[in-house]
């Protein structure tokens, strides 16, 4: 492989494997390692768009490091995923106890809008 691609592959690895090792809840760091490495992936592709325009075909060596990029990058995908889904499961969890808390506290302080006999 020629050394520019050598690099444009190492920075995509490079940032896959950031991407992999952050915790779901560190959102900004997510964000930011999804931003380079989409960066990653179109530095790759014009570079691979310019080597078939001047009629180059890249090496399977290179499908081989890409497809396997893929895969990487599919897993993280649907661990991103799941982590999204039980954190919507549990805001909603968090929404219907605050609602019941909600509904406790204001039936308990309650104060009669008529005078009895006794008060």
């Amino acid at each position: 492989m020629p050394p520019e691609c050598q690099q444009l592959l190492r920075s995509l690895e490079q940032a896959t494997a950031r991407l992999a090792d952050l915790h779901p809840q560190d959102v900004g760091e997510v964000q930011h390692a999804l931003a380079e490495r989409s960066r990653a992936i179109d530095a790759m592709a014009g570079w691979i768009a310019a080597e078939g325009q001047a009629s180059r075909r890249p090496s399977p060596e290179l499908a081989g490091h890409l497809d396997r990029d893929l895969e990487i990058g599919a897993e993280i995908l649907v661990r991103l995923a799941l982590d999204r889904e039980a954190t919507r499961l549990d805001l909603a969890k968090l929404g219907r106890e605050r609602q019941i808390l909600r509904s406790l506290s204001n039936t308990g302080t309650r104060k009669p809008t008529t005078i009895d006999q006794q008060g």
